[in-house]
């Protein structure tokens, strides 16, 4: 599927500010799940814009803007090529006693620890065990842990905020799919399973029908041995399709925020986000 994602961020200062600098994570990734055809960032007011990979490998740009202004826009325009991933239990079900190998802990171990908002209580390990021990290899294991993420949260738009952790929400369940990719990500990694955050985007051809659709959206990715990453979506319930469009991982939302920055200058901002998608 070719699709053309298009994502509009727009400040408004109530003051002037200036020496307003950024990073953004808005680049469509090329692996092989998908491919990043065309890649278009625009910036008013205009700036010369840096480009880097950070440590996992996510397409950064950075600017800033040291004039005084009081609105900022970016606006990155993107052509996407996505296949389509499993629809159901792979063939080939890795047994779980692959994830004690030494190597693949050493591999993954950023993806294996708790930290920042992932914090895995005794109550998640707990949960996470229950699973682990149920029949079945770690693709069987890792599809269980993202279908009791789905069945027992409640989808419930301010009801947490940014800095939500895995054990605030395990209290109540109610939350963003920033709030499930985490939970997630700690029932993972309680049984050792290398789990990293995804953010990026899904196309809801019928508006309405997958939660995120249109929007920045976060899910995850687990690392099956000899096969690679698998994208499962808790949110939805579901494992990543050709619908998706990956632009940024890593351990968890803070290492792929779509834009992230700071300035100098007083006074409110208002934000407003716009994200469009289309198939072509």
């Amino acid at each position: 599927m070719k699709l053309r994602v298009t994502h509009r961020t727009e400040y408004r200062y109530a003051l002037p500010v200036h020496g307003n600098t950024n990073e953004l994570r808005v680049t469509p990734l090329t692996n092989r799940r998908q491919k990043s055809l065309m890649h278009v960032i625009r910036v008013v007011p205009a700036t010369r814009l840096e480009r880097y990979h950070d440590l996992h490998r996510n397409p950064v740009h950075r600017f800033e803007v040291e004039e005084p202004h009081t609105a900022l826009t970016i606006e990155a325009v993107s052509l996407v090529e996505t296949l389509p991933g499993p629809s159901g239990l792979l063939a080939d079900d890795p047994s779980k006693a692959l994830l004690g190998d030494e190597s693949l802990r050493e591999s993954f171990q950023p993806y294996l620890l708790p930290d920042g908002p992932v914090h895995i209580t005794p109550q998640i390990w707990r949960a996470a065990i229950d699973i682990e021990q149920s029949p079945g290899g770690i693709h069987t294991m890792a599809m269980e842990l993202m279908r009791t993420v789905h069945a027992g949260s409640t989808y419930a738009p301010g009801a947490t905020h940014i800095g939500t952790t895995t054990e605030e929400f395990f209290v109540h369940r109610k939350g963003v799919c920033q709030d499930y990719a985490h939970l997630l990500l700690a029932l993972c990694r309680a049984v050792g399973l290398p789990a990293r955050y995804v953010c990026g985007y899904v196309y809801d051809a019928r508006r309405g029908e997958i939660i995120g659709g249109h929007a920045s959206h976060a899910w995850c990715e687990v690392w099956l041995p000899g096969q690679g990453w698998l994208g499962l979506d808790p949110t939805n319930g579901k494992p990543v399709t050709d619908a998706y469009v990956a632009a940024a991982v890593g351990r968890d939302y803070r290492d792929a925020t779509p834009v992230s920055g700071s300035y100098w200058g007083s006074g409110d901002r208002e934000m407003r986000i716009t994200v469009h998608l289309e198939a072509r």
